[in-house]
């Protein structure tokens, strides 16, 4: 199963251990599904991970943070990104139903109201990390 992962999921994994994100991250870690990403999506996580503000609440480490970025650069299954798509109220949110469609991803976890109102996009499905541990069966 191929699943896109929004940067607030990725995020709030480093933010909250233990948390419904987290254990989606760790599914992953575990080969549970493949994750789809773009280079836009990484991008944007790399960035707001360094975001002051965030770096002082989160529960891992620089040091940790480089080694995620690493891991999800290199062991994640990465689409160009460059499909247009015009879909969401947020268009900075366009790319993660981009990558899914150019990543045959069956799923999008996402804590975003805007993507969640849309519930997919094609065979792409929108849900919560909550709604996706459940389909995981954990």
């Amino acid at each position: 199963m191929r699943v896109v992962l929004d940067t607030n999921v990725l995020v709030s994994a480093t933010l909250i251990r233990g948390g419904n994100e987290d254990r989606v991250l760790r599914a992953w870690q575990r080969g549970a599904y493949h994750l789809v990403l773009s280079p836009a999506i990484l991008e944007e996580v790399g960035r707001v991970l360094t975001y002051p503000k965030l770096r002082k609440r989160r529960w891992l480490s620089d040091a940790q943070v480089a080694e995620l970025l690493e891991l999800l650069a290199t062991q994640s299954v990465l689409t160009p990104g460059t499909t247009a798509i015009k879909r969401s109220r947020d268009p900075e949110d366009d790319k993660f139903l981009a990558a899914g469609l150019e990543g045959g991803a069956q799923y999008l976890v996402t804590g975003d109201k805007d993507l969640l109102a849309l519930q997919a996009h094609g065979g792409l499905r929108i849900v919560t990390p909550a709604a996706f541990l459940k389909l995981l069966g954990e």
